[in-house]
């Protein structure tokens, strides 16, 4: 049987004791643990320097070579075990220059980012040692920065969005003096790199609370700075017959809400961006409307993801979700054809998810999504993707020059192969053959 992170990290802090260091869990396992919430990451604070983490753990790997950071892996746990230290100066906004290794727990803890990640907790006990006050900030469901809050978000910037995601995450408030420092702040989150800025958000997505925490990126500033495009979403009304709920952000706002618990990227960013076309093509006629909207929202959604450097095949499936999402409403108007390319698009079970929250986050009823996922459960996959009746070696072989024609011939017969017009092999021959000139 593997062995548990739970118990590496007890076995690791056993060796790290019986060597004579002091030892502790830190950080989110401490805070996770106290909120009754599930444990994902261990992380150790020893007074072990460097050198002698490596000779205890000679097969660790050497994460933070600068900063005392080792990870210890058996099977597929792993720990993270870092030396007790201060840091010195930052001046990138990202790291310190350098540090200072310590053997007082208390000058580990200070340099921390919030009280509630700061907290020690003996392993082999259970005790708790608090030197931040953060068990007070667990009881009040506060977020608060340890010391001077503007001096923290300071020396690391990403801290700006962290604290958006824990307090959107636990459903925490923010501490008022941390708040204003980060609202005062928000600007400085462009020094950030776009990798580091965009795990951040996407962990806002997917970690719960992500209606909450775009509602706070918003408050602070940070939307308008990072996702322009969203916050224009704002004060755009939408047709009330349709949307009861109020203008686009509000629907937006919706759809985070009702993401299921660890939703797959894919659709957080879908939820977050299917209508973010809306802002550049409203117009108003008869009656608000949004001509061309998803395909103007695909667009925008690829230079928002591309900006953020999303990899590329997320980026395709996030494009794909919006540029579709209107597309049910032609359900009723489809050939058979038609519907059965639709039901094949790739990731339609997210786009059938996305089509749930939409309904939803217009305050709909869920009828029309049942419908469309009992007519999609109704096919069998080889009525979807039928092997195809012919092939381009056939066309060749009924005299038919290679080029472009093949391609709009083998669509057609397909076609009608899926109008469940043509069934045999010998059917299509004959099709073709009627129906598209050899001479091209």
């Amino acid at each position: 049987m593997s062995e548990s992170a739970p118990a590496l990290a007890r076995n690791v802090a056993a060796i790290l004791r019986d060597a004579g260091e002091l030892v502790f869990l830190v950080g989110g396992c401490v805070r996770d643990r106290l909120l009754g919430l599930p444990v994902k990451d261990y992380d150790l604070a020893t007074s072990a320097p460097p050198a002698r983490l490596l000779e205890l753990f000679p097969h660790a790997l050497h994460v933070g070579a600068h900063f005392g950071v080792v990870l210890v892996r058996k099977e597929e746990a792993e720990v993270q075990v870092a030396t007790f230290r201060t840091d010195h100066a930052y001046r990138d906004g990202r790291r310190p220059e350098a540090v200072t290794f310590e053997t007082d727990p208390r000058q580990d803890v200070v340099r921390r980012d919030f009280t509630i990640n700061a907290l020690l907790e003996d392993p082999f006990t259970g005790d708790v040692i608090d030197h931040v006050n953060g068990l007070a900030d667990l009881q009040a469901r506060t977020l608060r920065a340890i010391g001077d809050p503007a001096q923290r978000f300071q020396e690391d910037r990403l801290r700006l969005l962290r604290a958006i995601r824990f307090a959107a995450r636990l459903d925490f408030s923010i501490e008022p003096r941390t708040w204003n420092a980060l609202v005062r702040l928000a600007p400085t989150i462009l020094s950030v790199s776009a990798e580091r800025i965009r795990d951040e958000l996407s962990r806002v997505l997917t970690e719960g609370g992500a209606r909450r925490g775009f509602e706070l990126l918003e408050a602070a500033g940070l939307l308008e700075i990072l996702l322009p495009e969203i916050a224009r979403m704002k004060g755009v009304p939408q047709p009330p017959e349709y949307h009861p709920e109020g203008d686009v952000w509000t629907h937006t706002l919706l759809l985070l809400d009702n993401l299921p618990p660890h939703p797959a990227l894919s659709l957080a960013l879908a939820a977050l961006l299917h209508d973010v076309g809306k802002p550049p093509t409203f117009t108003v006629t008869d009656r608000i409307r949004f001509n061309g909207h998803a395909s103007e929202g695909a667009r925008i959604a690829r230079t928002i993801l591309e900006r953020l450097k999303y990899p590329g095949a997320l980026i395709e499936t996030v494009v794909s979700l919006v540029h579709n999402h209107m597309r049910f409403l032609d359900l009723p108007n489809m050939g058979s054809a038609a519907r059965k390319r639709f039901f094949r698009i790739p990731h339609f079970d997210e786009q059938l998810e996305l089509y749930r929250l939409d309904l939803l986050g217009g305050l709909r009823p869920a009828d029309a999504y049942e419908h469309v996922r009992r007519m999609r459960a109704s096919y069998e996959e080889h009525e979807l993707r039928p092997p195809p009746l012919i092939t381009g070696q056939d066309l060749i072989d009924l005299g038919y020059p290679p080029g472009p024609l093949f391609k709009r011939i083998l669509e057609t017969v397909e076609e009608q192969q899926l109008e469940g017009v043509l069934t045999t092999r010998p059917d299509a021959l004959d099709f073709v053959l009627r129906h598209f000139d050899r001479a091209g």
